[in-house]
């Protein structure tokens, strides 16, 4: 009777995973046979005029997350065991040759299809996956900022300030509404499955570790 039902399990298993896998070829196949313009999650977003001024300022940059392990260790080393951090890897083990292939990059990599952004593993490994900045936006502007209030002495007197300062990106947390939108512009109709409730899922990034309590009430 056990071996009965462990082959029963097993054969039910076997159709669900081979499901998945029919699923995604098809899901693939047709992001491969679209033909609509490739257009960075950050400007659909924003919108094409504000991502086109803000582009133009020459302010923003992308940086890649080294940097941003110095303030937010937690949320660094957290983000380490989200599947984002993992996006670019997950896409070589679907198929070598969709790593050249724009429209898998513009959600598997940082920034791409922006001039400071992802462009290859050669040009610029740092951008590789979907880093803090893939949801953010550039993050040069944020670092900037942190610089300047970082704690200084001087003439015998020590000066204070915040050690954790917000602000300075284009998705930040004070803009929730682009925040959410950089999460559909790659999280589509087609591509879907990771957001049945995206509320929910939008929430639980609030902590270091997805699904987790921010500590202290914090949200960067």
């Amino acid at each position: 009777m056990k071996f009965i039902l462990f082959n029963f399990i097993r054969v039910l298993l076997v159709g669900l995973l081979s499901g998945v896998c029919i699923a995604d070829e098809v899901r693939i196949q047709q992001e491969l046979e679209d033909r609509s313009e490739i257009i960075p999650p950050l400007q659909q977003a924003m919108g094409k005029d504000a991502f086109d001024k803000a582009m133009a300022s020459g302010k923003y940059a992308y940086t890649g997350n080294a940097k941003c392990r110095l303030c937010h260790r937690d949320f660094f080393l957290g983000r380490k065991k989200d599947v984002h951090d993992y996006a670019y890897e997950k896409l070589l083990a679907v198929g070598s040759e969709y790593l050249e292939n724009g429209r898998c990059l513009n959600c598997h990599a940082t920034g791409y299809g922006v001039k400071s952004g992802f462009q290859d593993m050669t040009k610029t490994p740092r951008l590789a996956n979907v880093q803090c900045e893939g949801c953010h936006g550039p993050g040069n502007e944020h670092i900037r900022r942190q610089i300047v209030n970082m704690p200084t002495a001087g003439a015998g007197k020590s000066k204070t300030k915040s050690t954790v300062i917000l602000g300075g990106f284009l998705a930040g947390v004070d803009n929730p509404d682009i925040l959410r939108k950089m999460c559909t512009s790659c999280h589509t109709q087609r591509w879907n499955r990771a957001f049945h409730d995206l509320g929910k899922s939008y929430d639980w990034y609030k902590a270091a570790k997805p699904g987790e309590s921010p500590k202290d009430g914090r949200t960067y």
